[in-house]
């Protein structure tokens, strides 16, 4: 009866063990596998982070020969504005309203297929750092989207000024043209809004810097 008792009481330990064993077993190997995915993904991620900073870089390059374009509008923009009525028959005057009535059309591309290919896979949420994150978005869902807004309506305000040039100016004089009310009014408009937008290339660069700053120390660990 003693050896029976022994005999079950031993295979229940064994039993007890080999429960044991599998479900450490188990619990290795899920973990494992989490950890083999987690690296995984963080490698995804820094790959994508060194190709972002590339593209970041040249968006800034984009953005710094835009704001020269812009502050060169505002420029050409406040000149004209300041031309005083009158000065028709003078020559001069005319000539330098012809040497400052010039338009330039900004546009911004940013490069944003590997954000967009990144995003769309689901594979945003895998960049642990959350400032970084954080930045990112803020940059490509807001700032840029706000920026390229502000610059297509300063090119159709220049649109819409070269057309009426294009109406009137054979039918009067530059001075005349450029110091009317309509052009005065539309001046104005114009340096306003250059005005954000230049704060607008300003702040684009700053985030960029920011966002740049952040992952050179996730590549330093």
């Amino acid at each position: 009866m003693k050896d029976r008792q022994r005999t079950f009481g031993e295979r229940v330990k064994e039993i007890i063990i080999e429960i044991f064993i599998i479900v450490f077993a188990v619990t290795i190997s899920i973990w494992f596998h989490n950890w083999s995915e987690h690296r995984h993904e963080q490698e995804e991620v820094s790959e994508f982070l060194r190709g972002l900073k590339d593209d970041l870089n040249n968006d800034f390059k984009l953005l710094e020969n835009n704001k020269n374009i812009i502050t060169t509008l505002d420029s050409n923009f406040h000149f004209l504005l300041s031309v005083k009525k009158g000065s028709s028959k003078d020559k001069h005057a005319d000539t330098a309203i012809r040497h400052y009535f010039n338009f330039e059309i900004a546009e911004t591309h940013p490069n944003i297929g590997r954000y967009e290919g990144f995003k769309s896979s689901g594979k945003i949420g895998t960049i642990e750092n959350d400032s970084l994150k954080e930045h990112i978005l803020v940059y490509y869902q807001q700032t840029i989207p706000n920026l390229v807004s502000g610059e297509n309506y300063v090119n159709s305000l220049q649109l819409k000024i070269i057309d009426l040039a294009l109406d009137r100016m054979d039918k009067t004089s530059m001075t005349d043209f450029v110091t009317s009310r309509k052009m005065q009014v539309l001046f104005s408009l114009g340096i306003h809004n250059f005005e954000i937008n230049i704060n607008a290339y300003h702040k684009a660069s700053e985030q960029i810097k920011k966002i740049i700053g952040e992952i050179d120390k996730e590549e330093k660990g």
